[in-house]
């Protein structure tokens, strides 16, 4: 690629970063945020039509300046698409979203017994995907990929390390996949948590994602601490595993996971339902004294393990997602009141909020891992990974 290409394509790609939220703007407003002319961004939003990934608004946008309003310039929501599938040991979801980010078709299928066999899973995953793309009725070709999201470590090269509550260990899971997946798609493999944190992260502007805590609360529990753009990963790509520290409740001490995650409510959930179903279940029997306590319980082992977070990590704000988030409202007093006590003095309270995206925060997160990979700026020594080069 030469000098002009390669410039014309990185204000491309800011360009289209721009639109990422989903807004409309016009070529002016474009150029003032990016510092160019408008004829350097006409070139720009030329190559993104062209691509089929920006369309003009019928409605015109205004700048507040005078003269004629300018045509607004958005996310073309059908210029591409992109797949995303949560693995757990109770349902495999399989999501396919578009460039808003919005779901257009979802699929669950019960894992059964066959979640500690991964062959079987692997082999499962991808019959999900072609009835869901069959289903949907988008071509192959607009699909940019799949993600997969895995309760559990991830390596760099996308295999398995450990997922323990799959049984796991040391899967080429990525590999698999790639090889059997359509020519020209990405194949990504990620930690259920930083799945979870690309979900947050592709709806939020860049200053509200600074200095956040994202908190997986499922069948395990798992965290991402991201600022900006950036996910904290650490040397191997292990970081925020803090559902395996310990914690002591009420005498009782075990990992966080244990204390908080859906063993806990075990005794409470129908045999082979879902955890969003068992939570569902769980909030229509709150007033039940034996709920209530064993809600309790969960509550005094989430704000433990909050205040071990908030004092690692000092996040300004935490979002909790997953399908035991959702029983959070019904116990955010209790979970507030305890962890303000708990906390060192100086530190004070994040503000904290559920998810947006509920219990299929990991899949969609699995696809936003893909949908991410358009708005990155190409490396210089490499070719863009965008398929309008």
């Amino acid at each position: 690629m030469n000098t002009n290409k390669l410039l014309r394509h990185i204000n491309a790609i800011r360009s289209l970063r721009l639109l990422a939220q989903g807004q409309a703007l016009s070529r002016a407003d474009i150029a003032r945020e990016l510092g160019l002319t408008r004829a350097t961004i006409g070139y720009a939003i030329a190559e993104l039509s062209d691509a089929g990934l920006v369309i003009e608004n019928a409605e015109a946008t205004s700048d507040g300046r005078k003269g004629r309003p300018g045509t607004g310039i958005q996310l073309n929501p059908h210029g591409a698409y992109f797949l995303g599938v949560d693995i757990g040991t109770k349902v495999l979801t399989t999501v396919l979203i578009d460039l808003n980010m919005s779901v257009v078709i979802r699929r669950v299928d019960n894992a059964g017994s066959d979640f500690r066999n991964p062959d079987q899973i692997t082999t499962r995953i991808l019959s999900a995907i072609q009835t869901v793309l069959q289903a949907s009725g988008i071509a192959p070709d607009l699909v940019e990929g799949v993600g997969i999201s895995v309760p559990g470590l991830v390596g760099h090269d996308g295999s398995v390390v450990n997922a323990p509550f799959l049984e796991w260990r040391h899967y080429p899971l990525r590999q698999i996949l790639a090889k059997a997946c359509p020519e020209g798609w990405s194949v990504m493999v990620c930690n259920d948590a930083f799945a979870f944190a690309g979900a947050e992260r592709a709806i939020l502007p860049p200053t509200e994602s600074k200095n956040l805590f994202l908190l997986l609360l499922a069948e395990g529990i798992g965290g991402a601490s991201l600022d900006g753009e950036r996910v904290f990963t650490g040397a191997h790509g292990y970081a925020g595993e803090v559902g395996h520290t310990q914690i002591t409740v009420n005498g009782r001490t075990e990992a966080f996971d244990i204390l908080a995650g859906a063993k806990l409510f075990a005794d409470f959930f129908v045999p082979n339902q879902t955890v969003a179903d068992g939570v569902d279940l769980l909030l229509a029997r709150q007033s039940e004294p034996a709920v209530s306590q064993v809600l309790d319980q969960w509550a005094d082992a989430v704000a433990t393990g909050l205040a071990n977070i908030i004092h690692l990590f000092d996040p300004g704000r935490v979002i909790l997602g997953g399908p035991i988030a959702a029983l959070y409202p019904c116990r955010k007093i209790r979970v507030d009141h305890l962890l303000e006590g708990l906390l060192l003095y100086g530190f004070s309270l994040p503000d904290i909020s559920v998810a947006s995206f509920g219990a299929d925060g990991a899949a969609i997160g699995a696809a936003a891992t893909i949908r991410e990979q358009m708005f990155a700026l190409p490396e210089l020594e490499g070719q863009s990974i965008l398929r309008f080069t």
